[in-house]
Formats: C-alpha cells, sequence, structure tokens
C-alpha cells in the first residue's frame, strides 16, 4: 500500500470521479448520496444540488460533510476530505454547467442541461474548505 500526500489527494479529486458526500443526521443514519463536485486548484469543493433534497437540508445544521472518491482502476485509490460548509448559494447556469461539463460532452451535456431546467427546478451551490484528508494508493 502506498500513501500519497495532500498534493496527490488534491490533484486526484480534481479529476472528474463520481463522490459519495455524507452528512450527518439526528437520530437517523448519515444522508450519503452519491453526487458529482468540482476541487478547485485552492482545494475549496463546491457542489450544485436542488434544495429539496436531503443533503442540502441537513447540511446548513450540519455545517460540515465528508466526501468520499475512489477508484479501482487502472489502480485503487481513494481519498476521503472532511468539509466545512463556508457558503450556500443559488447557483447559476454557468455553475452547472461547469459541473456537467466535467461528467458530461456533446449530445449528452446538451441532453442533461435541458433535462435539469425542465425538471429539476432551482439549484443551489454549497462550497465548503477541507479540514481533513485521508488517503491511500492500494496498488502494489
Amino acid at each position: 500500500m502506498k500513501t500519497f500526500d495532500e498534493g496527490a489527494a488534491r490533484a486526484f479529486l480534481a479529476e472528474p470521479h463520481v463522490g459519495v458526500l455524507a452528512v450527518a443526521a439526528d437520530g437517523g443514519p448519515p444522508a450519503a448520496t452519491p453526487l458529482w463536485y468540482v476541487a478547485e486548484d485552492d482545494g475549496t469543493v463546491w457542489l450544485v444540488t436542488s434544495p429539496t433534497t436531503r443533503k442540502a437540508r441537513l447540511l446548513p445544521g450540519s455545517g460540515a460533510a465528508t466526501l468520499v472518491v475512489h477508484t479501482v482502476s487502472p489502480r485503487t485509490r481513494f481519498v476521503s476530505v472532511d468539509l466545512e460548509l463556508t457558503d450556500r448559494s443559488p447557483a447559476t447556469a454557468q455553475e452547472s454547467r461547469a459541473i456537467a461539463s466535467r461528467y458530461l460532452s456533446g449530445d449528452a451535456l446538451e441532453g442533461y442541461l435541458q433535462f435539469a431546467q425542465d425538471h429539476l427546478g432551482e439549484e443551489e451551490r454549497f462550497t465548503f474548505t477541507p479540514t481533513r484528508y485521508r488517503f491511500a494508493d492500494l496498488t502494489m
């Protein structure tokens, strides 16, 4: 097993992986949801979601979340990063396009954006500052 440093963890997060965001919930299991995210060069992480989702309702009260991202091919690696919520604001169309374009392109991107506009309603942007990284490369 190889560990890698915070710089390598940030570089890994900057790649377009699907992450799982876990948010604490009083009296029950955490909200743990797969999602798209953006990790900026300075470490800031942000995502866009509907304000009606369970995670969106829980985040303001908890003020924190954990993002877990992993791959198994071509190497088995993971990063888990604890996040402090630093901002919540209405998402712009440009932000929705920016996050979706990390994962989709061409007709798939345009189709998704049209679907989102027609069916998902207004979205919010949640912005986080990392407070702790855990990471490993399990490839020998």
